[in-house]
């Protein structure tokens, strides 16, 4: 069971000791919370340890567009805690599947249409970074969302990126991500391109 949010109605020591009795009672098998920072997640984590029961997991978003898990301390916490970290966003709604270039005709539907990275300028910001993924897709016989979705499995154990799928292309394209890894050099190309951005 995993708390989607920090923010309920109920204290968080109050809800991790809810969370704790569902535990016992056989009713859940882990719990793991989400969008928690550092100081919430080592609370939860404290007050779990009491009744002997571990924090599972922090899910936050994370991709190669937004690295602010590694700069805010989460990454560091989930290393230190064994907390998996899950990554939602891992392809930053479509942004690093290639699907959204730069020059390219394309329709953006939905919410997209009023975010600026969607725009011809933030579009544009981005290109080096999906030259960089191509370049490496291309020579591994991989996409762009697999070298995306690579990097963070090659970046840490802790952390599992969970990408949406609207079709199976897309979720097939996702399980290709699996069952090889970006080597160092491709790691470090990919990491200096998304710094850049």
């Amino acid at each position: 069971y995993q708390i989607h949010f920090p923010y309920t109605l109920l204290n968080k020591t109050a809800l991790m000791d809810m969370m704790a009795k569902a535990y016992n009672a056989g009713k859940i098998r882990a719990i793991g919370v989400s969008n928690y920072n550092v100081k919430q997640m080592k609370e939860a984590h404290a007050r779990l340890a009491r009744y002997g029961i571990p924090l599972a997991s922090n899910q936050v978003h994370y991709s190669l567009l937004h690295r602010k898990p590694e700069n805010n301390g989460v990454l560091d916490a989930c290393r230190e805690l064994d907390v998996a970290l899950i990554a939602y966003s891992p392809l930053q709604q479509g942004l690093l599947t290639g699907k959204y270039r730069a020059g390219q005709n394309f329709k953006i539907i939905g919410m997209r249409r009023f975010m600026r990275a969607y725009s011809t300028s933030g579009l544009n910001k981005i290109e080096p970074l999906l030259q960089t993924m191509e370049t490496i897709a291309q020579a591994r016989g991989k996409t762009t969302a697999q070298v995306a979705l690579n990097w963070l499995l090659a970046k840490d154990d802790h952390i599992i990126p969970i990408p949406g799928a609207k079709n199976l292309r897309q979720a097939t394209d996702n399980a290709g991500a699996i069952g090889w890894r970006l080597s160092e050099e491709e790691f470090r190309q990919v990491d200096e391109a998304s710094r850049e951005v």
